[in-house]
């Protein structure tokens, strides 16, 4: 491919929904379009729904708003993903900064007052090409309004205020004010602005959301009574609209696209469109009596289709094949190649990574492999729940997470279409693109899991068949012993003395060979202490005192040992050792969660049992004049300190970064005098305060708060909100 094509535009948006700018490609969908058009059209709320993948957003971006344009409706597309600010004031921002914003009526304006989405609906002003347009709030996976960490405050009151402008009614606050107004005989509330006050803002509302998480607009209709009267579930595409889909792109004019235009061979119309649907070509033939049947049959689902149609178009642009160029089955590699385009396409994306990297960058990856072995765990273990589900990360975290990784690498992955980017309050989160790849990273991130624990259970497995192999060579040794000192008492009966003092040292030597097995057993588990493998050396000791006259050789020996003491010692140490393991799973779920204070709890709680466990093993060891023989290797003990200390580092950090964000949001709002907003981030950042005397005084520092402790700073100024908030 050149990299002149490279730049060009695609035919087919594969992963990515189709936008506004691709509407002279986007086809299928028309009676659809036309359907949802005109429903929004009459009706002040619809809902749009259906399940993942099957096209929400290309059909409200490619399809609907240019047909609401030419009706004179301005469509205002809103994503609510962002969780660091108010929902209320994210779809306000939204709606002010929009492109056919025209202008604004003040008109009863009151400066200083808090204004709903019903008063901004009002107050602002839409224009299409110079003539004024209607505006479309359509407000995109609504689902995340549930789903992602918005408060419950934020989710109330924006629910609320979403109830005023879809009901078509005057929020009951705004209605007290020009009561009150009205009854204390305020000279500027004339005729006219009541008025104006009472029209209600003409706009329609448009929510898109997922099938799954339908019942969840069941719940808000005390809110909303008729959310779910005017609704339109978008169908996955049937055998018609599939091939409208296919074909009318391939040989669509204009551009320039990076490939010439092109057709498919009808066979390979049909296999493709078979392949989709899930059935053969005979299957088709069906008498019009099984209708249900069929229907479910030729559900096609945008998302793969896309995949398989992209696939042929970079072919034919890798290929450079002529304009008017016929898309035959052999040109795909049949139903096979097809199958594998489908089952192989997160796998596909992984292996082209190197050379999406050096294209874009121009540099030259030294191991390609390492590269895509980063990237898979990054996106399999940081971008997948233990649920299965998706979730965002900001990007200090991967790039301080996994070695190597950079901003530079992040995006070609969004590149490649496997991440998603966003800006969010000046940081960018990743997720993965789409949810039709999560099947895919699951069945691998679980087949690496399935392979990273048979190699350890392989090493387990074999370092035990050694271990057996060292205790069966002992007893081997031990019994003969045995025969030899059976051969020797036969000799004894038969021989002079001579022969009874061979047999005599014989008989040490099998008693010093006895001890040493015994010695060698100890000392294998000593040295499994040594390194903190307990599940090894329990066992060990307790093999030891099923053998008591073993233990007997042992305390009688030097230096003596009790295997019991040994087993008490070995269980100590283990039990401090899981106790620490357990408070950093500990810390590090609430990290994850954003529970910063909760985690760096969790982390000294884990150094303190540390120190415990040093202390043990301090108490434990034993001073020689070579030096100290230690219980565990200090080695390790010193790793896990550093272990420890780049978490509560990492959280400390996390603490501070989030704690100023809403420092900066709390003097915004106070200087805005938006009381109740700059209690909330009061309450975030009294949540955010850490117990640790140490992190406090690190935010104290970073905070530039001079002498005065964060806590007494948090609780200040909560008290100077409360008494704003009381005059109010």
């Amino acid at each position: 491919m050149t990299p002149y094509a490279a730049n060009l535009q695609r035919r087919y948006p594969g992963l990515k929904p189709f936008d506004r700018t691709q509407s002279a490609v986007f086809y299928g969908r028309r009676e659809d379009v036309v359907r949802l058009s005109n429903l929004i059209l009459q009706q002040r709320l619809v809902v749009l729904f259906s399940k993942s993948g099957i096209g929400k957003t290309s059909i409200l971006q490619a399809g609907a708003a240019p047909m609401l344009e030419q009706h004179g409706f301005a469509p205002l597309f809103v994503r609510l993903d962002k969780t660091e600010a108010p929902l209320v004031d994210t779809v306000s921002e939204m709606m002010s900064q929009n492109d056919f914003v025209g202008g604004r009526n003040t008109k009863g304006e009151e400066p200083g007052k808090r204004q709903t989405l019903w008063e901004h609906a009002k107050r602002l002003e839409f224009d299409l090409e110079g003539l004024p347009a209607t505006p479309v709030l359509v407000f995109d996976q609504f689902e995340e309004v549930f789903t992602l960490g918005h408060s419950e405050n934020s989710r109330r009151r924006f629910l609320a205020e979403l109830a005023d402008l879809a009901n078509g009614a005057m929020p009951n606050a705004i209605r007290a004010s020009l009561l009150e107004r009205f009854q204390r005989g305020d000279a500027s509330l004339t005729a006219d602005i009541m008025r104006w006050w009472e029209s209600q803002p003409d706009l329609r509302v448009v929510i898109s959301i997922r099938s799954d998480f339908l019942h969840l607009l069941d719940e808000i209709s005390p809110l909303i009574p008729g959310i779910l009267h005017n609704r339109y579930q978008l169908q996955p595409l049937n055998r018609k609209q599939a091939e409208e889909a296919i074909a009318l792109p391939a040989d669509a004019p204009g551009g320039p696209y990076a490939s010439q235009r092109f057709r498919y061979h009808p066979d390979a119309m049909t296999q493709i469109i078979d392949f989709l649907a899930g059935r053969e070509r005979q299957d088709v033939q069906q008498v019009a009596d099984d209708l249900p049947m069929l229907k479910r049959e030729d559900e096609i689902e945008s998302f793969n289709l896309q995949i398989l149609c992209q696939y042929v178009e970079e072919k034919i642009i890798e290929e450079i094949k002529p304009e008017g160029f016929e898309v035959t089955t052999d040109f795909y590699g049949a139903k096979k190649g097809l199958e594998n385009e489908i089952r192989f396409f997160y796998k596909k994306q992984l292996q082209t990574l190197p050379d999406v990297f050096t294209r874009r960058t121009g540099k030259t990856l030294e191991a390609p492999a390492t590269m895509v072995a980063t990237v898979q765990r990054l996106i399999e273990e940081s971008l997948v729940t233990p649920n299965d589900r998706r979730c965002s990360m900001v990007d200090d975290y991967l790039i301080t997470a996994y070695p190597g990784v950079t901003q530079e690498f992040l995006d070609v992955l969004v590149d490649s279409r496997l991440l998603r980017k966003e800006n969010r309050l000046n940081d960018f989160y990743y997720e993965i693109s789409h949810d039709t790849l999560l099947p895919a990273i699951v069945e691998s991130r679980n087949a690496r899991r399935g392979e990273e624990k048979a190699e350890r259970e392989r090493l387990e497995y074999e370092q035990k068949l050694a271990e057996e192999a060292q205790r069966r060579k002992a007893v081997e040794a031990e019994l003969a012993a045995i025969r030899k000192q059976r051969r020797m008492a036969r000799l004894v009966a038969i021989t002079s003395l001579l022969s009874l003092a061979v047999m005599v040292g014989f008989g040490i030597w099998f008693v010093r060979d006895y001890i040493n097995s015994a010695k060698d057993q100890l000392h294998n588990a000593e040295r499994s202490v040594q390194d903190e493998l307990f599940g090894a050396a329990i066992p060990g000791y307790e093999e030891l005192l099923k053998h008591p006259r073993r233990c007997w050789v042992l305390r009688h020996s030097k230096p003596s040992k009790e295997v019991k003491d040994e087993l008490a010692i070995a269980q100590q140490f283990n039990h401090l050792y899981r106790l620490v393991e357990d408070s950093l799973l500990v810390g590090d779920g609430f990290f994850f969660r954003d529970d910063y204070a909760a985690s760096l709890d969790a982390y000294h709680h884990a150094k303190k049992l540390q120190e415990r466990y040093e202390a043990l093993n301090l108490e434990l060891s034993i001073q020689t004049d070579t030096g100290r023989v230690w219980r565990v290797d200090s080695l390790r003990v010193a790793a896990k300190f550093s272990t420890l200390d780049y978490r509560i580092e990492n959280a400390r950090k996390a603490l501070i970064r989030e704690f100023k964000i809403r420092q900066r949001d709390f003097e915004v709002f106070s200087e805005a005098r938006v009381w109740g907003q700059a209690m909330r981030n009061l309450e975030r950042m009294k949540q955010l305060l850490p117990n640790d005397d140490e992190d406090r005084a690190i935010l104290q520092q970073e905070l530039n708060l001079g002498d005065e402790d964060p806590r007494r700073y948090v609780e200040r100024e909560m008290e100077r909100c409360s008494r704003e908030l009381a005059r109010i």
